[in-house]
């Protein structure tokens, strides 16, 4: 077996490969021959065999576009990058420039341009479904963004029981393809949001009572490691790459295929409902109680946000239960509280997801921020009051809409966590429940960014002070809502870290995806470093 060759190693594990996945001698030249490219055919390749150049990512797209068929690959200044790079939820992202965009067709593609990166030293992001609030997430400036489009397939098996998901996938359309099967996948609960990052980042869904979250439902990863190897992980086959990829992010390849458990199902009930400020007692009660006490029908989820929109504060909760089934008993606290909005029905899953995505725009400017606190009957009001008392400082910003959102972590969702292995994140059902306290803030104009950012920041220092003083506090902080301040890594605790760094260090010894996938959340510490002073 030659390592340099892109293949399956899905017979062997770790002992298997020794103390190290990829050789000290590792020739990427040889890797990139082994992937059916013509190095010889581009000079710049074969110069770079001997010597570094400045130029490496106008290198890096030449050889892609050489490599590939027409319009895999865009060029600054073309209509089709403009498109492109204009497309993303956030304006924060809109804004960086790379030297080109890259939309692979398969994994050896994949494969291709990790090693060109390496051999180039380009940096390079991965966009999934690019729903990343902060610049860089999944973009970059004059690097290469692989967009994955294009790894769209959605395939059952023969028994229904596992879907192989492609990364390009959005989650409605997921939902949408598998709703003729009669079946199902835990992933999110937005329809635009993206297969890949959600996944990566842990995923919480509205099935999590009764089945953990997106990244406890995977069989299997395929992945493209840092030698350009392509894997399959699992909890038998190189297990330890396996538990990193449910919920460490980016660090340690790309996945080009999620293979996830299927459960059977049908139409649901759900929706949203909205309530004056009069009824907030009464919610904040039926939001803990039901947290609480989830375990007694984990068939429901709970979200429930407060609001300043056009100068009204509303709070507004979202009702999921998995059978078609108007008001179960276990939502009758929540029933009996008055509504001046109620959009609860039945439907399929693909169009309450449609529905809970609805109305928020794309290419805006938005920022997202969270930590988790220790599940209490007070502290909800505390928190809202809080963040209604600060939130002057930035009402006036254009197109301002500021909301303060509480998610449970139960105590029935933790103990799915476990399954498999159990995952990243750290969260001990012992310890349990706990919330989510996620902010999230769109807004028009970018000169107000500054000044939102420097309210963010206030806020969860001053939520922390409060939790701190009742003893309330908990460490973790969820991927998918955190700030480019805030050092997600970390939160999962030492231990786990400690963990996640040795599995890159085995899989990935040179830190490309360290060091030439510089964005999102990384071993070192959170993107944009500590909030400036």
């Amino acid at each position: 077996m030659k390592v340099a060759s892109v293949v399956s190693l899905s017979a062997f594990t770790a002992t298997t490969l020794g103390n190290t996945f990829e050789p000290v001698n590792f020739n990427v030249t040889g890797a990139l021959i082994s992937n059916g490219i013509n190095v010889a055919a581009i000079p710049e390749l074969v110069e770079l065999v001997e010597r570094s150049s400045p130029s490496g990512c106008s290198i890096a797209c030449t050889a892609l576009k050489f490599s590939f068929a027409n319009g895999s690959v865009l060029s600054e200044g073309t209509p089709a990058y403009e498109n492109f790079t204009n497309s993303y939820w956030s304006a924060q992202q809109n804004r960086l420039k790379p030297h080109c965009v890259f939309k692979p067709s398969n994994a050896l593609q994949v494969s291709t341009l990790v090693l060109l990166s390496r051999l180039t030293q380009c940096p390079f992001a991965v966009k999934g479904g690019g729903h990343a609030a902060f610049a860089g997430g999944s973009s970059i400036d004059g690097g290469i963004t692989v967009a994955l489009e294009n790894l769209n397939g959605i395939t059952l098996s023969s028994d229904k029981e596992i879907a192989s998901i492609g990364p390009g996938n959005q989650w409605g359309h997921v939902y949408k393809t598998l709703e003729q099967y009669g079946v199902a996948v835990i992933g999110g609960r937005v329809a635009s949001v993206g297969v890949s990052g959600l996944t990566l980042g842990g995923g919480i869904s509205h099935f999590a009572n009764a089945y953990g979250w997106a990244c406890d439902n995977v069989e299997s990863f395929e992945v493209v490691t840092a030698s350009g190897i392509i894997v399959t992980a699992s909890a038998t086959v190189f297990p330890d790459l396996y538990w990193a990829l449910r919920g460490g992010g980016n660090n340690f390849g790309i996945v080009t295929k999620f293979n996830m458990r299927t459960f059977v199902h049908g139409p649901m009930w759900g929706g949203q409902r909205a309530h004056l400020e009069s009824e907030w007692d009464a919610v904040y009660r039926a939001y803990y109680n039901l947290a609480r006490d989830a375990a007694k029908d984990t068939k429901q989820a709970q979200i429930v946000s407060f609001a300043l929109q056009n100068g009204n504060k509303i709070a507004a909760e979202d009702l999921e239960y998995s059978d078609p089934t108007p008001w179960p008993a276990v939502f009758d606290e929540w029933k009996a509280i008055p509504a001046i909005v109620d959009g609860t029905a039945i439907n399929n899953l693909s169009t309450l997801t449609q529905n809970l995505g609805a109305g928020v725009p794309d290419g805006i400017q938005e920022t997202y921020w969270d930590r988790t606190f220790k599940l209490d009957k007070d502290i909800f009001k505390i928190f809202i009051d809080t963040f209604f008392k600060m939130l002057p400082a930035i009402t006036d910003a254009a197109g301002i809409l500021p909301v303060l959102s509480f998610q449970a972590i139960t105590v029935p969702a933790m103990e799915k966590m476990q399954q498999n292995g159990g995952n990243t994140l750290g969260l001990d059902p012992n310890q349990g429940p706990v919330f989510i306290c996620n902010l999230a803030i769109m807004w028009t104009n970018v000169a107000d960014n500054p000044r939102i950012m420097a309210f963010s920041n206030d806020l969860y220092k001053r939520l922390v002070a409060i939790a701190g003083e009742r003893g309330l506090n908990n460490d973790f902080i969820y991927m998918n809502f955190a700030s480019p301040y805030q050092d997600v890594i970390s939160s999962y605790g030492a231990a786990s870290k400690e963990k996640l760094k040795k599995i890159a260090g085995f899989y990935d010894p040179t830190g490309i995806f360290q060091r030439l996938q510089p964005g999102y959340f990384k071993l070192k510490g959170a993107p944009y470093g500590a909030f400036p002073a």
